[in-house]
């Protein structure tokens, strides 16, 4: 089918003609206020302030998972802990270590369950729609938390962990979904960086916390910290149930007049009725077509025609931050510390996450100027780096003046990692693999590229043990050498494969991947499907005015 023909298609569902809506609109400005068909868009941030509120009430979801993750990497290093799961080793300078099959089991069990969660996430999305996703995947990380608070039994430990996986699977790829399906597409960058924000935060906080307790000789030392992650899902539980449905969502299940509704409180009065209108008539046109063309077997269809890129692309998004080594960096920093002889490694695990934090402030600026190709690249090129100089410093020779040097060095390049992590790829990757997918199969597409990514991640802290602890292959930092290797071919994908999208809308970057436009061609391309949009938007007021029907309730909440 001709590229013209199919945006005709696309755009004339229900047998609306585009030219008779060109005719109406002269008529439509005489019957209402002028200031009304103007098409106005307010796109500063205090005009989107519910927008942002609800990014930070929906992403405060994602605490939880950075917390943990700062967390846990601590507790392998906490005395307390390892009295309870652990044994006496002299090697180590705490005097007690942890075996690699329950270290791998305690890190890699929360990655299996995530990435079964994921297989999931697609036909749930589909039938209760995002925030009872999120919600449910909330409820099992409050179950998981209790059994580690009581448990010292090994086995209840791996389940508590597997099903914190699950339910973290589910809340991150929702969470996710939810707010990229409700945010205009000027602001959709800074609503992501505010997401991973989150989850650079949690971090933070709970390796300040481990900090405070990691002297408890007792189990106490870990509990306090699982007491404190208790509190974490309780704001999202509590608010997800007073905000809005996905207006796509809403309307990919036909429930238009909910869509609209939805659509016209999360704006709040940002766009003036003509921009309103024709961001909804987008939306709708968008999700009928997606509906006409699905297949039976709606799975199979991220593997057909165009939709077969973008699943690609989405997928391999989602290995970038596993494939450049972070999983190495968060979740074995402490223990890695502990190791090579930092000295105080839990406050030097402190100091770098939040340089990391200070990474992603720079990041909230960078992302509504830079593309999203530039900071993946930028990220990926500098976390290269540094895993390569640490990969050379540790293989210089031993000796007692280079110790103290080498550790020095491990801490600036874990610190040096972080920042350009949390800059470039924490929250560039999410948003990416967010905005790709085809409408119909977001929640799919979003389901596989996170657990492609959770895959990757339980791989590496399956493996990880054996190159880094003292009782097996004893690499130390000459284990950066690997995630050298795998960021040049991470760099080589985002050059090739990765279209820049920023202030597209999410109609408009479907648009251009059914017209099969290379990734170069991307920036340059005027949306064809947008302009019907409106014009479609303008007949729909006009014939609304002219009944005297037209008033939509902004303060209604759907």
């Amino acid at each position: 089918m001709a590229a013209g023909t199919q945006l005709v298609q696309r755009s004339s569902a229900e047998g609306r003609v585009a030219a008779s809506a060109n005719a109406s609109i002269q008529s439509a400005e005489a019957v209402a206020p002028e200031e009304e068909f103007r098409g106005e868009r307010d796109e500063s941030h205090r005009a989107h302030f519910r927008f942002l509120w609800v990014t930070l009430l929906a992403g405060c979801s994602l605490l939880e998972y950075g917390f943990d993750h700062g967390i846990i990497g601590s507790f392998q290093a906490m005395v307390g802990f390892l009295k309870v799961f652990g044994y006496e080793d002299p090697r180590v300078p705490s005097g007690w270590n942890i075996a690699s099959g329950p270290q791998q089991m305690i890190s890699s069990f929360l990655l299996l369950g995530a990435f079964l969660s994921c297989f999931a996430a697609g036909p749930l999305g589909s039938v209760l729609g995002r925030r009872w996703c999120i919600q449910i995947g909330l409820i099992l990380l409050v179950a998981s938390i209790t059994v580690m608070v009581v448990t010292t039994s090994m086995g209840a430990l791996y389940f508590s962990r597997l099903l914190m996986g699950f339910g973290n699977g589910l809340v991150m790829a929702f969470t996710m979904v939810y707010i990229s399906e409700l945010a205009p597409s000027k602001l959709r960058g800074l609503a992501y960086g505010f997401m991973s924000g989150w989850i650079t935060i949690g971090m933070g906080v709970g390796l300040l916390i481990t900090n405070a307790t990691a002297a408890i000789d007792s189990k106490l030392c870990y509990q306090i910290p699982l007491y404190v992650l208790y509190a974490m899902p309780v704001v999202s539980i509590f608010s997800l149930p007073f905000l809005p449905e996905s207006p796509r969502w809403l309307l990919l299940n036909g429930k238009e007049e909910e869509a609209l509704k939805a659509l016209t409180w999360i704006r709040n009065g940002a766009y003036d009725r003509l921009a309103l209108q024709s961001e909804f008539e987008e939306m709708r046109l968008n999700a009928l077509h997606d509906l006409e063309v699905q297949s039976p077997w709606l799975v199979l269809d991220l593997f057909r025609g165009t939709n077969l890129r973008r699943t690609v692309i989405s997928v391999g998004v989602g290995l970038i931050n596993p494939g450049t080594g972070a999983m190495f960096v968060l979740a074995f920093g402490t223990y890695f510390f502990a190791v090579v002889g930092v000295h105080d490694p839990f406050k030097m695990s402190v100091v770098i996450q939040w340089i990391g934090v200070a990474g992603l402030f720079c990041a909230y600026y960078a992302l509504g100027k830079l593309g999203r190709r530039t900071l993946l690249l930028i990220g990926t090129i500098n976390c290269g780096l540094s895993m390569l100089f640490l990969g050379v410093i540790s293989s210089l020779p031993a000796s007692a003046h280079s110790a103290s040097a080498i550790a020095a060095g491990v801490v600036f390049l874990f610190a040096w990692f972080n920042f350009w992590f949390n800059f470039g790829l924490a929250p560039t990757t999410y948003l990416v693999a967010g905005e790709i997918p085809a409408q119909n199969l977001r929640a799919y597409t979003s389901g596989l590229s996170t657990g492609a990514g959770f895959v990757f991640a339980w791989l590496t802290t399956f493996t990880t043990p054996y190159f880094i602890n003292p009782a097996e292959l004893k690499w130390g930092g000459k284990f950066g050498y690997i995630w050298f290797g795998s960021s040049i071919i991470v760099v080589l994908f985002i050059y090739f494969m990765v279209p820049e999208v920023l202030g597209r809308s999410l109609e408009e970057i479907e648009e251009m991947f059914d017209l099969r436009l290379p990734a170069k061609d991307f920036p340059a391309y005027v949306s064809r499907n947008a302009q019907i949009a409106r014009e479609e938007a303008q007949k729909d007021l006009y014939s609304a005015e002219k009944a005297g029907v037209m008033h939509v309730e902004g303060s209604s909440r759907v």
